[in-house]
């Protein structure tokens, strides 16, 4: 939602995003207090991704984009918008893809499943659907505060969220077991989507105490405070993606990389038609059923060619197909593609209808 220039190299190797969450997540001194216990923590496992800034900023559709990688499918910022917003020019600020707005339908349309955060005047509500949503493995996107000052933005900021971001982890001194409220000391990591680039090596995600998190709007922007915040009152805005659109409950869970973590910069106020793209790979692993049987993976080249049911029976829409022989472990291929393509996979066993 905000526009700042990007300056981040484009090209990020899953493994340095698993070192780098984990040294966020192992090193709970700068976040959390020293209480002589264990610390549990969960990571996303996944790559931040870092969001054009052009036309008003793309955050809420690069976090969409960042959930759906975790669930098998890969697509363009510009194809995301035009999918939250269809008919409206990516120049106007109502086009934009917003918590509470135009979320459900972006992710409905994306063939993602997704639920809104239940509405509560209680924060300590609110974060502790995060944390449990987040902990049964739902993606979980929130609007954040940012500090204006910091940021060197105009104008005090939006009264409701300024910025959209995934979470990308969870750590607690306690067992994160499901169901649990969340605590002030526990911590919370999100993804900036590489808004905050204002000098070299700035990073993308962040670390806070749960009950740091609050401010007021004045306070979110005071200076030497924190780069991002929730706000202290409600309406709190959060999304948690929680699979893809499946009636028959029959896909296996794919995941999808990118070689590269973003689609390059895009700083200029206004970016009238979708940027010249560039060479991706995308690598794809699925996960063999539990009884280890023979199964199939399915590339759609279009959101609209992704049936919801029947995905056997309907395996002519699919621009390609994989026959994932019997056994144990993780499958992976490596797909060719190109920034501005929407790729699209689903596994299912054969004998799914």
């Amino acid at each position: 939602m905000s526009a700042l220039p990007i300056g981040l190299g484009s090209l990020v190797l899953r493994s340095g995003v698993v070192a780098l969450v984990a040294a966020l997540l192992a090193v709970p001194a700068a976040a959390a207090p020293s209480t002589g216990h264990e610390w549990h923590k969960r990571a996303l496992d996944a790559t931040p991704r870092a969001q054009w800034n052009a036309n008003f900023g793309y955050c809420g559709e690069t976090s969409l984009i960042t959930a759906g990688l975790q669930f098998g499918q890969y697509t363009s910022e510009w194809t995301a918008r035009a999918i939250a917003s269809p008919g409206v020019p990516q120049t106007a600020e109502s086009s934009q893809l917003l918590l509470g707005a135009n979320d459900l339908r972006a992710a409905r349309s994306m063939r993602l499943t997704a639920e809104r955060s239940p509405r509560s005047r209680d924060i300590g509500a609110f974060t502790s659907w995060v944390r449990n949503r987040f902990l049964r493995g739902d993606v979980v996107i929130v609007g954040v505060f940012n500090n204006t000052r910091m940021l060197r933005e105009q104008g005090p900021g939006d009264p409701t969220y300024d910025h959209i971001v995934p979470v990308y982890g969870y750590e607690s001194a306690r067992p994160l077991k499901a169901g649990r409220p969340s605590r002030a000391d526990d911590v919370l990591t999100i993804s900036d989507n590489g808004l905050r680039t204002l000098g070299p090596n700035m990073p993308m995600l962040y670390s806070y105490r749960v009950g740091d998190l609050p401010r007021t709007r004045k306070g979110a922007n005071a200076a030497g405070g924190p780069v991002y915040s929730l706000p202290a009152s409600g309406p709190w805005h959060g999304l948690a993606v929680t699979g893809v659109r499946d009636e028959d409950g029959v896909t296996l869970p794919v995941r999808v990389d990118v070689s590269v973590n973003s689609e390059g910069q895009q700083n200029q106020p206004a970016l009238t038609a979708a940027p010249a793209s560039s060479p991706i790979v995308l690598t794809v692993e699925v996960s063999r059923p539990a009884d280890g049987s023979e199964s199939l993976l399915y590339q759609y080249d279009g959101f609209e060619a992704v049936p919801v049911r029947d995905f056997n029976a309907n395996a002519v829409s699919a621009a390609r197909v994989w026959r994932i022989p019997a056994g144990e472990g993780s499958f992976t291929v490596r797909v060719d593609a190109m920034s501005s393509d929407t790729r699209v996979f689903r596994a299912v066993p054969v004998s799914a209808p």
